[in-house]
């Protein structure tokens, strides 16, 4: 194995900095990766109370504090920013973008479609390399869908159910709603044309309406258990799941440190910016009681 991929972690207020850590460092002693996280710059002004627990258990894994964000850039080959909060994404990014590093972006890439835009122009122009990803995409059973085709026939509609918790960072389905919008999209890909949703007490109901005619509906519930899943309409047959949480961070993970090492990239960024576009139409068509708002092409 011809040396370390170093990659440097951005934002110390996500449980994904010691998680993502131990699982790369597990990957990489067991001679699967070359990559490691070794450096880690904290901006600071937390949003999670948790972060220095999570800074702490970096550190006892050999992750080294770096002065500054510069400081950080100078010292490794690929760029992780984990900042829980997706409004400190854009200049968080933006850096690394600029120097031409493959960076992985935690979800959701950002709050607001503007910025997204705006990383996936800097991703362009600065020819760096660039996704964002839930877990989600990596389940077991989504993969299964994907590879049962000639059964299934061409998908028509999917019926998906997650978590729909909320927080005060971020508003209403980008804190959550995002693991099982890119659910979907990690199963029949972009083509959101407009979107519905209501808001109520205990559940978010959220409807896709797609160019080409497939359609899909997400209920978000809040006292429901932690599950996702979903049944899966095409025109030969349907497919029923339910996610097994065990695998989808290492599989997660796995697909980074692939993506570090050169591979492509799990999730195609202009597709990731088109699920921003989606939480932020749901978003408004919430506050317009579920009045159907156009989704902007994203080129």
């Amino acid at each position: 194995m011809n040396g370390i991929f170093r990659i440097g972690a951005i934002g110390a207020d996500s449980s994904h900095l010691p998680e993502f850590t131990k699982r790369i460092k597990a990957i990489h002693d067991d001679g699967q990766t070359r990559c490691l996280v070794t450096h880690v710059f904290d901006p600071g002004q937390h949003d999670l109370a948790d972060a220095p627990k999570w800074l702490k258990t970096a550190e006892e894994l050999g992750v080294a504090r770096a002065n500054s964000l510069d400081d950080l850039l100078n010292s490794v080959d690929g760029v992780m920013v984990l900042a829980v909060n997706g409004n400190k994404h854009l200049p968080l990014a933006l850096p690394s973008l600029n120097k031409g590093l493959p960076t992985y972006i935690d979800k959701p890439l950002t709050c607001d479609l503007g910025e997204a835009k705006q990383i996936l122009q800097a991703s362009r122009s600065g020819n760096a390399r660039c996704y964002s990803a839930s877990s989600l995409r990596f389940a077991p059973e989504v993969e299964a869908v994907r590879n049962n085709a000639e059964k299934l026939g061409r998908l028509v509609a999917i019926d998906a159910f997650g978590p729909g918790q909320l927080h005060k960072l971020m508003e209403g389905l980008f804190f959550y709603g995002v693991h099982a919008i890119e659910m979907i999209d990690a199963i029949w890909g972009p083509g959101v044309k407009r979107v519905s949703a209501i808001h109520l007490e205990d559940r978010d109901l959220l409807d896709l309406d797609y160019h080409d005619g497939r359609y899909a509906r997400l209920r978000l519930d809040r006292k429901g258990s932690y599950s996702f899943g979903a049944t899966v309409h095409g025109e030969k047959s349907a497919q029923q799941f339910v996610v097994d949480f065990a695998p989808v961070y290492t599989r997660l993970v796995q697909r980074m440190t692939r993506f570090f090492e050169g591979g492509a990239a799990p999730a195609d960024l202009r597709d990731i910016v088109e699920n921003v576009a989606v939480m932020e139409a749901g978003n408004a068509s919430i506050r317009k009681s579920g009045e159907w708002i156009d989704i902007e092409s994203i080129a």
